[in-house]
């Protein structure tokens, strides 16, 4: 299904949080900002939030939810922090310094699978759920013997329900780069921002072309990680390049019409004279 030629609304809600009172990060607000504004250039209303704490990032979410319709198309961007625990993956909020305990995250931190929960009950078309957050991170105030070890560092794969695509910036269990070669955006975040608004471009395919990006732009230290239950091809999320139409030429009219034309005007003149 192409989209882009329904009277479908296309909403996003798109999060950077950079200014973290433990573990400041240098692009996730310009991550934020610069998608939201490619997403707006090819229809999408987007709220765009940055530097949240606990309490505004889930009213955020959950404002959002609340406000997807049956039949949307719903973008969900998370770039920041975020971790695993006991195969739950968390998003962090900038106020990360109340997480006293991992037993802490439930409460002071997003549940990632509980946000698709929220989303899919509207029964949108399709919820897009892409997370630039798996760079290496600790729990400020947990003791480093409690924290997670290296082997537990990034997020946990989540299954995708039908009409869902999930895409991570990186592999399960490994880390994501927070720079890429422009220095403002990070890695997934810029080759993702270099082909979503390519028009009429199938959103599997258009993912492609991010992976491949990424993996050449780390030397293959970062692999992002998609799993998808679509159930419909052809899904785009820019909308496809109207040709200009073309002005209708009269057909051109042979050397023998034009005499016929010419000869049978004549022959009315005489027969009037």
């Amino acid at each position: 299904m192409d989209s882009s030629n329904t009277k479908q609304r296309k909403i996003a809600l798109v999060i950077g949080n950079s200014n973290y009172n433990q573990s400041p990060l240098d692009n996730c607000v310009n991550d934020a900002k610069d998608l939201s504004k490619a997403l707006k250039t090819i229809g999408f209303s987007v709220t765009t939030e940055t530097d949240l704490n606990h309490e505004d990032m889930e009213k955020g979410i959950d404002d959002f939810s609340r406000s997807i319709r049956a039949g949307d198309l719903v973008l969900f961007f998370f770039s920041g922090h975020g971790i695993q625990r006991e195969e739950q993956n968390y998003l962090i909020p900038c106020d990360d310094n109340r997480i006293q305990a991992l037993s802490d995250l439930k409460y002071r931190a997003i549940n990632a699978q509980r946000t698709l929960e929220l989303m899919i009950d509207n029964d949108p078309f399709l919820i897009v759920y892409l997370l630039d957050c798996c760079r290496t991170y600790r729990l400020p105030n947990v003791p480093k013997s409690k924290s997670l070890s290296s082997s537990s560092t990034g997020m946990a794969a989540m299954p995708a329900k039908a009409g869902m695509l999930i895409a991570f910036a990186c592999a399960p269990g490994t880390i994501a780069a927070d720079t890429a070669p422009n220095g403002r955006n990070g890695m997934f975040t810029y080759h993702l921002l270099q082909n979503i608004t390519r028009p009429g471009e199938d959103i599997t395919l258009m993912l492609i072309d991010v992976t491949n990006g990424v993996v050449t732009g780390s030397k293959g230290k970062q692999i992002p990680y998609t799993t998808s239950a679509l159930t419909q091809r052809g899904i785009c999320l820019a909308p496809h390049q109207e040709k200009p139409t073309q002005p209708t030429k009269e057909p051109a009219r042979s050397a023998q019409s034009i005499l016929t034309s010419a000869w049978q005007g004549q022959y009315r003149y005489i027969l009037i004279k």
